[in-house]
């Protein structure tokens, strides 16, 4: 794991949730579906997710186990390496109920350090 700066990565980290969260405002799940250009955008701030997850020390990861680090690692990888394999109903569930409590948990963090 590389040695960056663990607020900085919240940073990016919050702000990929924030542009999830603003490109599925105001969508449902059948907009979400038809809109290719959403679910890219989407798709790609989610891989930023994970990899600063990833980017964390492995001391800060250990320290702040209460946030799920290596399921937003795995969910990148899923997205990058399994990309034919996508399955939407999952996604829309992280934007709809993950997400949301996830940048709480984020943002609290940030304001600890």
């Amino acid at each position: 794991m590389s040695d960056h700066n663990p607020k900085i990565l919240l940073l990016d980290m919050l702000d990929a949730i924030n542009a999830i969260l603003v490109y599925s405002k105001e969508i449902d799940y059948s907009d979400y579906l038809e809109d290719r250009k959403t679910r890219d955008a989407i798709y790609r701030n989610i891989m930023i997710l994970g990899e600063a997850a990833h980017r964390m020390t492995e001391s800060f990861i250990i320290k702040h186990s209460q946030i799920e680090w290596r399921k937003m690692e795995s969910t990148r990888n899923a997205l990058v390496h399994g990309y034919d394999k996508i399955d939407d109903r999952i996604v829309w569930n992280i934007i709809q109920n993950i997400l949301p409590v996830l940048k709480k948990q984020l943002e609290t963090l940030k304001e600890q350090l």
